[in-house]
């Protein structure tokens, strides 16, 4: 049966889109049969995470009613299949719509369909959270970030949507909020944290998610441990002597 599970954030620039198409690739190497939407429709950028430039069709025509979902969606080589939004200013007028039944239709073939949400709480993350069943919350371990979270979260509850967890990302040492006090407050479980990391941007520069990338990387690991996290397995890495040298000279 396909999962399709929302990443969602409160507020912009803490990372999710990176998550997501780090998260569907993982999952494609652990064997998952994976699709990766961009509902972001006002600003769209997914796509470029795997050198997506220039595409025809869009998840925008797949919203107006003008194409299946089908022929918006695009083969990465690392198995996930992906339905960009349009990167063309021409689209931002396009009303959001709820695609899920043709989502059903046209992506049952896969274990996970990740879909990646706009930020905050307008129509177009009304209409991407009506399409999913499981919520992932994506957040910066400071106050103002983690109040939108919670606010998020609230309506997460509203829709009756299955919230897995939460995702601390681009966390810094000098963060004053520690996992153990954001699972408290939000009453969730932190399934994974990502520090913040000048690899990542280098990754994005190269249009290569950081996973297939640096695939030794700390960061890479960690989301190993969230695909495992929704996998239901354990993960275990055992960085090597040789890793770790290399850890310390990439800091």
């Amino acid at each position: 049966m396909t999962r399709i599970i929302g990443i969602l954030s409160g507020k912009g620039g803490v990372g999710k889109t990176t998550l997501v198409s780090n998260l569907g690739v993982t999952l494609a190497q652990a064997g998952r049969k994976v699709g990766i939407i961009d509902a972001n429709l006002s600003g769209a950028n997914l796509g470029l995470h795997f050198g997506l430039i220039s595409y025809p069709t869009s998840v925008h025509d797949v919203m107006r009613g003008n194409t299946a979902l089908t022929d918006a969606m695009y083969k990465h080589p690392s198995g996930v299949d992906i339905v960009p939004a349009s990167l063309s200013i021409e689209d931002l007028d396009v009303e959001p719509t709820n695609i899920r039944q043709q989502i059903l239709e046209h992506m049952s073939d896969k274990d996970y369909v990740l879909i990646d949400c706009a930020t905050g709480l307008d129509r177009e993350t009304m209409k991407a959270m009506e399409m999913v069943d499981d919520v992932i919350l994506v957040t910066h371990p400071e106050l103002p970030t983690i109040s939108d979270a919670l606010r998020t979260k609230t309506i997460a509850k509203k829709y009756d949507k299955n919230i897995l967890g939460i995702v601390l990302n681009r966390v810094n040492r000098s963060d004053e909020l520690k996992k153990e006090n954001i699972s408290a407050f939000f009453d969730l479980p932190v399934i994974g944290v990502i520090p913040e990391d000048h690899f990542i941007r280098k990754s994005i520069e190269a249009k290569n998610p950081i996973t297939l990338e640096y695939p030794k990387h700390k960061i890479s690991h960690e989301i190993k441990s969230i695909s495992h996290y929704l996998m239901g397995k354990e993960y275990r890495h055992q960085q090597s002597l040789v890793d770790k040298i290399k850890s310390f000279f990439r800091k």
